[in-house]
């Protein structure tokens, strides 16, 4: 039976990170009973290198015979253990990797490889691994001299693991998401690691956006060909209340099951009372990460993540699979790949953040959809979403119109950046023409504008964008002075929507999200005829599914702070969170339908 992998990252609640070295096998067992309560069915746990090996990279037998014991009781619990191989981070310091003693890592893959040799040939057997982790962030120990350094080292390693163990997963240990440095991108590991692992912990002002990251990154994780397992996420309650985290923690478990994910594990299983061990002797909001207090009580999330357990225990997930996505956001080629002069690749973060709040509009417009790559068969979409982008490859311009002759429609909102041109095809595609001065950066961003019957308000903005008079293009969206400033053409069987007002990017700058952004989206799921399973929801809102033969998975997922009220069209065979009709704030319902 295929189940939601359902866990925490692990060290003892009162050893922590001195496991090994204050290695106690009652400790151990205890919070494995506890673990089981709770309904949990796998762990990453971690081998701290300093504790288990010696300065030629052989794991020590006296540790080797700890991790044989540990993992004998993981499997008494059925617990599944992800062991991670290499800790040269955790929490906040950089630990001694005893083979290399300067941390520089990537010159160093022979000695790694013995201890990796040591310990999968130890414990490949074992009934309890359910596969490895090859190190712990190990990009906050030493980021790589360039893209090629790591993923030699990465690619070596992987291979290496496999030849002696064929039958388990591995991956990084690493932050693999769009937020993360270029060599973790996933279109950059797919083929050297066998699942996304992303490490999300992200910040927002806007509670809708903030959650909506989460669920960005699965989708564009999964997009790129790679099963995904959250591998960390969490908050720590000496900064946030132990209520809002764990409503925090079950919207994120029920979000990540729609979304398609293989498995979540949260940071991590419990808080630490001996606050005067490194590194939480400088790190004190380390201390309460946990699900379980210091004391060994349940913190409200604990009971959360028990429920969520419960519920889904019998849910046979190999009965439902991810439903085909009629939309998709273009992921520019400069996004994840190196070009000379292109200015953009510095500000990749940003963009992210440009992705996601493309990804909140659409979702929060009831539209299904995806990340596609430029590279890829773009016909299989009907709306193409372009967000913010100052340039695609010049050869994907000319891809997008045969796409729209067939009959998708695309949306390109974009700005300028001097005399670069975002395309040469702006009549041919678009219907409009150059209307700039010549040597000048273009025109201000207007304050307001109108699109049909909608005022949209942007606000001040420093940024410029083009200004085009329309050839045979409809204008839609006009500025104070009437002129046009969103267009629309017909070419062949679809549409091209061009915005000369960069929404997206304006939007993922401000404080809190202008809902009345989402009227554009609105507009072109209508333009792009897209199909909509389930009724348009309060703001905030949204309704994920996975598809069954006999009936669907669904999700309600409210990301706000305030009590909602769902409306759905179809019948509920089974309210498996019993919400009837209401979702409480920052929570989900699932049902079957």
């Amino acid at each position: 039976m295929k189940r939601l992998i359902l866990g925490f990252n692990y060290w003892p609640r009162i050893s922590n990170i001195k496991m090994w070295s204050k290695f106690e096998i009652e400790e151990i067992r205890r919070d494995f009973e506890l673990m089981s309560q709770l309904g949990i069915n796998t762990i990453r746990a971690f081998i701290l290198d300093e504790d288990c090996a010696d300065q030629q990279g052989n794991l020590k037998q006296d540790c080797k015979g700890k991790i044989e014991r540990f993992l004998e009781e993981a499997e008494k619990h059925s617990i599944k253990v992800l062991l991670t191989l290499i800790v040269g981070h955790m929490s906040g310091k950089n630990w001694n990797i005893p083979w290399d003693s300067d941390n520089t890592i990537y010159d160093k893959i022979e000695q790694t490889k013995r201890f990796i040799e040591d310990v999968v040939n130890s414990f490949k057997r074992s009934n309890a691994i359910m596969g490895w982790v090859l190190t712990n962030e190990i990009s906050l120990v030493k980021v790589p001299e360039n893209d090629n350094v790591f993923f030699k080292w990465l690619k070596e390693l992987y291979s290496y693991i496999k030849g002696i163990d064929d039958q388990h997963v591995v991956s990084v240990g690493d932050n693999v998401s769009p937020f993360s440095h270029n060599f973790l991108k996933p279109e950059n590991v797919k083929g050297i690691v066998d699942y996304a692992s992303p490490h999300i912990y992200l910040y927002d002002q806007d509670p809708i956006r903030h959650s909506f990251q989460y669920f960005m990154i699965l989708e564009y994780d999964r997009s790129s060909g790679l099963p995904v397992i959250l591998e960390e996420f969490g908050f720590p309650t000496s900064l946030y209340s132990e209520e809002s985290h764990a409503k925090f923690i079950g919207l994120i478990l029920r979000g990540a099951l729609v979304y398609g994910a293989d498995g979540a594990l949260i940071w991590c299983f419990s808080d630490f009372p001996r606050e005067s061990d490194e590194p939480y002797l400088w790190e004190p909001h380390e201390l309460t990460f946990g699900v379980i207090r210091q004391d060994g009580s349940e913190k409200i999330a604990a009971r959360v993540v028990k429920d969520f357990s419960s519920k889904i225990k019998n849910i046979e997930l190999s009965s439902y699979k991810v439903h085909k996505r009629d939309s998709a956001i273009l992921v520019p080629s400069w996004f994840y790949k190196d070009f000379q002069f292109v200015s953009e690749q510095n500000r990749r973060w940003d963009f992210a953040k440009v992705l996601n709040q493309a990804f909140t509009f659409a979702r929060l417009s009831n539209i299904q959809v995806t990340f596609a790559r430029e590279n890829e068969n773009l016909s299989n979409y009907k709306l193409l979403i372009i967000p913010s982008i100052t340039r695609l490859l010049t050869s994907t311009w000319r891809k997008l119109l045969e796409v729209v002759e067939n009959g998708s429609t695309i949306y390109f909102s974009t700005y300028t950046l001097t005399h670069l041109s975002a395309t040469h095809l702006w009549e041919e595609l678009f219907g409009v023409i150059p209307n700039n001065y010549a040597g000048s950066k273009g025109v201000r961003i207007p304050e307001r504008i109108r699109l049909n019957n909608d005022i949209i308000d942007i606000g001040q903005s420093n940024l410029y964008t083009y200004s085009f008079k329309e050839k045979d293009a409809k204008v839609i969206g006009v500025d104070k002075d009437n002129n046009g400033v969103i267009f629309m053409a017909k070419r062949g069987k679809g549409n091209s929507i061009l915005s000369t007002i960069p929404l997206e990017l304006i939007s993922s700058n401000n404080e809190i999200m202008n809902s009345r952004y989402v009227s554009l989206y609105n507009y072109l799921a209508r333009v792009a005829n897209i199909e909509q399973s389930f009724p348009p929801q309060d703001f905030g809102v949204e309704i994920q599914y996975l598809e069954g033969k006999e009936d669907s998975l669904i999700a309600v997922l409210n990301h706000t702070w305030e009590d909602k009220e769902y409306r759905l069209n179809v019948k509920v065979k089974e309210d498996i969170d019993l919400c009837q009709g209401v979702v409480k704030a920052k929570s989900g319902c699932l049902m079957r339908v």
